[in-house]
Order: structure tokens, then C-alpha cells, then sequence
């Protein structure tokens, strides 16, 4: 009965979690268009794999493919909702809380936890990514789930949990590969827990066993997944794209120091914080920080190479920031609670100076930080009642947009279910190929909004526009147009 009403209390707070950001959120997660332009293309893949289409070999899809089955699934379960997708991620969003505020609390207690878990929950843009319809939160959400039930079998050594947790991981890197760096880490926090073995023949053994079942779970569950998916087989779609990415040194997200600084800005606070964490883990040699510091460490290192860099890469930084920061704030607490005497009217002036300082120049940050909010997509009203016109005639829509299509119930060639900045850049999706989608399905409708002026600098697409469609509506900067098959 303990354990039953304690799974209960766990599942009652996952609930408050999404209770809560619903409430904050309601009108985001409902009115708001399109939060990123991957909203758009994860709900497309969606869709088209639900009516049949299959990943990779129709569906252009550059990422593995769990993520996409579970949406998929999801929304013929719960209607073809934008809400419904929304809350599908915030439902991952609330496992890594959870997960984050557990594993915290093995460490350092609930004090720290809770603290470490509020700054997670607002640290920059963590409440907008937990209502997208993006990949990120999902990889991370059963990546800290893998590295709960590692901490799980430090508590019991069950090997049940070993392989929870690399089957977790597994199903973390099916979802987005950016979490394959934890691999070694999670290896490194397996030694340090296995270190406290005496017996050195038993605990080399024990180790061996159990790493090798860790990686066993993990390699089994992906080839599995990748198997059934025909992943393995369409490696230039998951990773030639992201790998010939020519720099672009016009765009912000190129520069990667700067970018960095640009998204860590809301943070300092909990940088401050964090950076009070490490002194905190070297200089007390605190052996269970090593996991949030090589974290942290292995993370900026990647994030300063690879380009380009997207805010939605953030959640990298701000997990193990706010993990050390509970080090910081347990360090503070300490550090007052000690030179604070039980009789007040005594205080120990000089040991209180220090902790004191740091609390001042952590206000200080928190009043000259200012909100570093981010704009989402806008709806084009005009264009949207132009599709809607038109829909009983559509079949196929042609777009860089698919958001435009999935509002309407309509689909777009699986071809280019993604037309993304990366495919773009790395000329992955060319205008030859662009034409040759226009030919093989005759769309109804032609939606453009984001690669407009790409497109029509194409004479041979714009010719073949221009004499199987009509234009029905064009902004005033020409950059948004539509387009119906005479």
C-alpha cells in the first residue's frame, strides 16, 4: 500500500505539472498559429504516415522516426488538433520535471530540488518548447528518464533498471540523436557508482556485467527500432543534411559564441548560481556532480562547433545549469545555516559575508536580466481563408508551410513534407527536384510564405507556375503567395 500510494502522489504531481502549464498556457497552446516551422513539419510527417506513407523511402524525414509514430498515433487517438499535439509534448515535458526533481533529490534533497526544478521550469523559453510540437523536450525527456532509473540502481543495484535505462536512452536517440554525447557520461557515472565496491575481482566482474547489459539494452532497442523503420537505410537523409550545412556568416546562428550568449542571456542568474555548484563539487570533492558538470562541459564544447545553432538546443545547457545550481543553493543554505547560530542576537559577522555577497550579486542579476522572449510564426488570415476556399477541390498542396495544410486537413507531397532552412541550405531539396514533385502530383493549391523569393528566382519552376496556375492572392511584399491549378 506505501509503494501504491506513493506511484499515486508521483502521478498526481505529473498531472498538477500539466494542470498548471495549461492554465498558464491555455491561450498559446490554443490560439497561437505556429510556434517554429518544425511544428508544421513534425505534424505533416505525422499525418502523412498515419494514411500509409511510409517513413524515409516517402516521407523526407531527417530525423529517426519515433517521434513522428508516437504524434502519429497520438492524434488519431485524440483528433487532428493542434492542442492535442501541443499537449502530447507537454506530457514529455512533465516526465523530465519529474525525472529532473527525482534525481536531484537522490543527491542533494528536497530543498535543492525543488529550487533546481523551478529553475529549470523557467529558465529561457523551457515553458514555449514544452507546448511545441519539437523533438527536443521528447529526446530529453526519456534521456533524464534514463538516467532516473540509473540513479534507481545505485539505490537497489537491480539490474531491472539497467536495462530500463538503457532502453530509455535508446529510445531517446530514436526521438533525436543530440543526446548521443550522455553515452559516455551516463559509462563514467556507472564507474564512479560501482567504485564503492571493496572487493576489487567482485566489483571489476559486476562492473563488466553490468555495463555490457547497459549497452546491451541500449544497442538492441535502437537496432530494433531502426530495423523495423527502415532507418539504416537512408543515411543521407539523417545525416548528410546535417553534415554538408554550408556556413552562412550573414546568419546569427552561425556565429556560435555569440548565439550562445544570445540564448544564455535570460540565465545568468542560474549561471551565477551553477558556477557557485562547481566550485561547490571541485573543491568539496562532491563525486555525484560529476554527471551535470561533464554534462555541462561536454555540451557547450558541442554546441561552440556545431552550426547552425537553433534555440531549441538551449534545453542542453539549462538541464545541467540548473542541476549544478542546486549544488550552489545547497551550498549557500549551508553556508548561512552554519554561521547563523540557534540564538539570533549572536551572529558570526565575518563567516556570513561571503554567502551574503553572493545573494546580492544574485538579486542583482535577476533585476538587470531582462525578458528575452521569442516571437512565434504569424498567421496570414487572408491566405488562410484562400485554402480554405479551395479545400473540397484540394487533394495535394504544394508548400513551404505545411502548418497552412494541416489546419485545413489537407496534405502535401511527402517529398517535402520538410522544406527546412537546413535542406534549403545544403541544396539537399534543389528546384529541378521541387519541379519534378509538381509534375508527378499536380497540386491544387501552391502555398508559399517562407522560401518565396527562392523560388521564383527559378525561371523554369515559375514558368511551369505560370502556366498551369492561377495566382488568388499575394501580400504586399510579394512574399506570401498563393496559388490555384487552372
Amino acid at each position: 500500500m506505501p509503494k501504491l500510494k506513493n506511484i499515486v502522489l508521483q502521478l498526481f504531481l505529473i498531472l498538477l505539472f500539466i494542470s498548471l502549464v495549461i492554465a498558464m498556457r491555455f491561450e498559446p497552446m490554443t490560439q497561437t498559429f505556429q510556434f517554429d516551422y518544425d511544428e508544421g513539419f513534425n505534424l505533416m510527417k505525422a499525418v502523412l504516415y498515419s494514411k500509409g506513407f511510409s517513413l524515409y523511402s516517402q516521407i523526407w524525414n531527417d530525423q529517426p522516426p519515433l517521434f513522428t509514430v508516437i504524434l502519429s498515433k497520438w492524434l488519431n487517438l485524440f483528433d487532428h488538433s493542434i492542442f492535442a499535439a501541443r499537449l502530447l509534448t507537454l506530457l514529455f515535458s512533465a516526465i523530465l520535471i519529474w525525472c529532473f526533481y527525482q534525481i536531484v533529490f537522490f543527491e542533494l534533497g528536497h530543498l535543492a530540488a525543488i529550487v533546481a526544478t523551478f529553475f529549470l521550469f523557467t529558465s529561457w523559453l523551457y515553458i514555449r518548447l514544452s507546448i511545441s510540437v519539437m523533438i527536443g523536450i521528447p529526446s530529453l525527456a526519456l534521456a533524464m528518464l534514463a538516467i532516473y532509473c540509473l540513479y534507481r540502481y545505485k539505490q537497489t543495484y537491480y539490474q531491472f533498471y539497467l536495462i530500463l535505462s538503457g532502453g530509455c536512452l535508446a529510445l531517446s536517440l530514436q526521438i533525436k540523436l543530440f543526446t548521443v554525447f550522455l553515452i559516455p557520461l551516463i559509462l563514467l557515472q556507472l564507474l564512479a557508482f560501482h567504485s564503492k565496491i571493496k572487493e576489487i575481482k567482485t566489483n571489476r566482474l559486476f562492473l563488466l556485467k553490468s555495463i555490457s547489459l547497459w549497452l546491451i539494452s541500449l544497442g538492441l532497442i535502437y537496432s530494433l527500432i531502426g530495423v523495423f523503420y527502415q532507418q539504416f537505410w537512408n543515411q543521407e537523409q539523417l545525416l548528410l543534411t546535417h553534415l554538408k550545412q554550408p556556413p552562412d556568416p550573414k546568419v546569427e546562428n552561425f556565429n556560435n559564441l555569440q548565439y550562445l550568449n544570445y540564448m544564455s542571456h535570460q540565465d545568468y542568474d542560474y549561471i551565477f548560481i551553477a558556477g557557485i555548484g562547481i566550485w561547490a563539487i571541485i573543491f568539496q570533492k562532491k563525486k555525484n556532480g560529476l554527471l551535470p558538470l561533464t554534462w555541462l562541459f561536454t555540451a557547450t564544447l558541442i554546441l561552440l562547433k556545431h552550426q547552425p545553432l537553433w534555440y531549441h538546443y538551449y534545453p542542453l545547457l539549462a538541464i545541467p545549469i540548473c542541476w549544478l545550481a542546486a549544488y550552489g543553493v545547497t551550498l549557500l543554505y549551508n553556508l548561512f545555516s552554519q554561521n547563523l547560530q540557534k540564538n539570533f542576537s549572536i551572529i558570526n559577522i565575518k563567516k556570513i559575508v561571503l554567502p551574503a555577497s553572493l545573494v546580492v550579486i544574485l538579486i542583482g542579476l535577476i533585476i538587470i536580466t531582462h525578458p528575452n522572449p521569442r516571437g512565434s510564426v504569424p498567421k496570414n488570415l487572408k491566405l488562410m481563408q484562400m485554402v480554405m476556399k479551395y479545400k473540397n477541390l484540394t487533394h495535394w498542396v504544394f508548400t513551404d508551410n505545411p502548418m497552412y495544410a494541416f489546419y485545413n486537413d489537407l496534405i502535401v507531397p511527402p517529398e517535402i513534407a520538410v522544406m527546412s532552412y537546413k535542406r534549403i541550405n545544403s541544396r539537399d531539396l534543389t528546384f529541378r527536384e521541387m519541379l519534378a514533385i509538381l509534375n508527378k502530383y499536380h497540386p491544387e493549391q501552391i502555398i508559399l510564405t517562407r522560401w518565396t523569393t527562392q523560388i521564383k528566382s527559378d525561371k523554369n519552376l515559375m514558368d511551369y507556375i505560370n502556366n498551369h496556375y492561377s495566382m488568388t492572392y499575394t501580400n504586399s511584399t510579394k512574399t506570401e503567395e498563393h496559388y490555384v491549378l487552372k
